[in-house]
């Protein structure tokens, strides 16, 4: 279990303890993350490893480096990097369990409140949870702290006080020292009813998914949208195909302004080609689908034309790799083809009659400049191919072709 050396987590390791010594088939083992913020962390450390001695539990101190910046919250930022440091030291067949009790949901809810979330975040946090290859589980989720600290009493447990708790420049110490006693004093079961919603949202957000998914399965084409199958759809499931879409694919789902940006692009004209740059990821209408793709990484400058001698082997480029290969059933006639070729830079296409090609070829604006164009040394002017995707007429196979190959073009990422 995930065990910081505060009274939350002592509890829910003495109460492990305890039922390992009733129970043979209970394992228990401590994770201590270390995020190296602050002096008092090596008195946590010290107090775990002290505590775990003392009640013979195996114990795995875990130092997590934090990334500050782009944007992101300190509290974020450790948070991120204690459970992906959590995730790598869990062994085959481990479950993972932490301490959150029912004032943590109650804050976290507050908190999801404030950034106007809806169904899925006011769900808060779940008492059990997909994690990695095994489960997350909060078997105090349903106890408040109070409950908690009587039976450290009762017990005479120590643990820790995070000094970091006093800092009300953090919005969940906010919370917790100014908004929620006010709150208990008008409604003292206000955690308690908190939850009640949360799980009450949990249950609208798992039924909006469900539906969500159905409809995606009805509007996919491969990894994109199409655009007339999302139009059948209401507002609202619109919406939630979109956050699914993207979410399936590793990214943070949209909000209600960038959803609304999305609707827009959907409704521009035809030959238009608008996208929706976000943190991470962009979406991009195109012949009437919504296609998602992470950004191309920045790359560093190189000539604008590269002298290549296909025969001796692939042209590393930037953007990605082109290479001429025999092939029995290839569509190019390698006799016909220059032994010296250049090859213009992806990002300097250049020339009306190319960029009329690529518009026949109905390559999407922003792939053009990606794509490799291949010329003849001493006819710089007439394409012979564009990446993989077109080929010039006089290079194609004919019946009496004795020598066939290919061209294949790899972009890297």
């Amino acid at each position: 279990m995930a065990w910081s050396g505060g009274l939350d987590s002592t509890v829910l390791m003495h109460l492990l303890a305890q039922a390992r010594g009733r129970a043979a088939q209970v394992n228990v083992r401590g994770l201590h993350v270390d995020h190296g913020l602050q002096p008092a962390a090596a008195d946590f450390r010290r107090f775990c490893r002290n505590t775990a001695r003392s009640w013979q539990v195996p114990l795995q101190v875990i130092r997590a480096e934090v990334q500050l910046g782009g944007g992101v919250s300190v509290e974020e930022a450790a948070r991120k990097a204690r459970y992906a440091a959590l995730a790598a030291a869990l062994r085959p067949g481990e479950l993972l369990l932490t301490a959150q009790h029912a004032d943590d949901q109650f804050e976290t809810l507050l908190l999801a409140l404030m950034r106007g979330a809806g169904p899925a975040g006011l769900a808060a946090m779940p008492a059990a949870a997909a994690f990695g290859s095994t489960l997350l589980l909060r078997p105090l989720l349903a106890q408040d702290r109070a409950r908690l600290a009587a039976y450290a009493s009762r017990h005479a447990l120590d643990w820790q006080e995070d000094p970091s708790n006093a800092l009300l420049r953090f919005d969940r110490n906010f919370l917790r020292a100014r908004v929620i006693p006010a709150l208990r004093e008008r409604w003292p079961a206000a955690a308690s009813t908190a939850g009640r919603s949360a799980r009450h949202c949990a249950v609208a957000a798992a039924l909006i998914d469900d539906v969500a998914q159905r409809d995606l399965a009805t509007a996919v084409d491969g990894p994109d949208l199409e655009i007339v199958a999302l139009r059948r759809l209401s507002l609202p499931r619109q919406a939630g195909v979109l956050r699914r879409w993207i979410a399936a694919r590793g990214f943070k789902a949209p909000d209600a302004r960038h959803l609304g940006q999305i609707a827009l692009m959907m409704d521009a004209r035809i030959d238009a080609h608008p996208e929706l740059r976000l943190p991470g990821y962009v979406v991009r209408r195109h012949a009437g689908r919504l296609l998602l793709e992470a950004p191309a990484p920045s790359r560093a400058a190189e000539p604008a034309t590269r002298r290549w001698s296909w025969q001796q082997g692939a042209l590393l480029l930037e953007g990605g790799k082109l290479e001429i290969v025999a092939d029995r059933h290839g569509d190019m006639d390698l006799a016909r083809l220059p032994r010296w070729l250049l090859v213009q830079h992806p990002s300097a296409p250049g020339g009306r009659s190319l960029r009329k090609l690529m518009q026949e070829l109905a390559i999407p604006e922003w792939q053009r400049e990606r794509l490799p164009v291949v010329f003849a040394v001493r006819q710089s002017g007439v394409p012979l191919a564009i990446a993989d995707l077109w080929l010039a007429g006089k290079l194609r196979t004919t019946a009496d072709s004795a020598s066939r190959g290919r061209i294949f073009w790899r972009e890297l990422r």
